[in-house]
């Protein structure tokens, strides 16, 4: 996901670039306009998934900003930053669908919260539809697809960052759906081929353990056999020999 920031105050817009970690928000890359008119430009060619920007700015504010969004049907979020002299005016935005409005000077605990209400709301949403059957055949799609990627890539970096951005959804709404679908932990379906292919490896190649364990994605011996044992009861040495011996029987 992105976030635009847009702020015509240079301090500002810097201020509110490093004010949170936005990665654990599971916004990828953040965006700066330092005026409305390059904002525009961004929402225009990248239509990130929150917009954050002064209400005043000269010549685009973000209130144009804001009718912008609405007129295209962008599914961009909004959070309003305004002085304290400006409420009356940052109202006007409401009728745009704002999502949330804040008064400078933005604390980083007031931030943290909108967003989480941001991510909390977002999801309700998606709930909601799924109840009303709008997404029951995309969420077989998606899991289907979800469960493929996973098969071709399991000697790559599978985490749920990794498998949200590969289906352009937030990895916690992701994992939930995973799990209501197939009654899995989406990591614990990603162990589970792994497992399966380093078992498959271990009977049908000479490679070595450690060769084994860096082609299905470890890097940590230890890691590996536990993971290893908790699935077949055996450590990869021991199933490759049991192996060997069933078939010379």
């Amino acid at each position: 996901m992105r976030v635009l920031i847009a702020d015509d105050e240079n301090y500002m817009l810097e201020y509110l670039k490093k004010l949170v970690d936005w990665s654990t928000y599971g916004f990828e890359q953040v965006l700066t306009a330092g005026g409305g008119s390059l904002a525009r430009d961004l929402l225009e060619e990248y239509r990130p998934e929150l917009l954050i920007t002064d209400i005043r700015m000269p010549r685009i504010s973000g209130l144009d900003l804001c009718a912008l969004v609405e007129g295209k049907g962008y599914q961009t979020k909004i959070i309003i930053v305004s002085g304290y002299g400006e409420f009356e005016y940052a109202k006007q935005a409401l009728r745009y669908g704002v999502s949330e409005y804040l008064v400078k000077p933005v604390l980083k605990k007031d931030m943290e919260e909108t967003l989480e209400r941001l991510l909390r709301n977002n999801l309700v949403q998606k709930e909601k539809k799924e109840e009303s059957g709008e997404e029951s055949g995309d969420r077989k799609s998606l899991i289907t697809y979800v469960k493929k990627y996973v098969y071709e890539n399991f000697d790559k970096p599978l985490s749920l960052d990794i498998l949200g951005e590969a289906v352009h959804l937030h990895p916690a709404y992701l994992s939930k759906i995973f799990k209501e679908e197939t009654n899995i932990n989406l990591s614990n379906y990603i162990t589970d081929i792994r497992m399966q292919k380093a078992a498959e490896l271990l009977e049908q190649t000479g490679l070595k353990v450690n060769e084994i364990m860096y082609l299905t994605g470890y890097r940590k011996s230890q890691h590996f056999t536990k993971l290893f044992k908790e699935k077949f009861g055996v450590t990869p040495m021991e199933y490759r020999r049991k192996k060997q011996i069933s078939t010379v029987e």
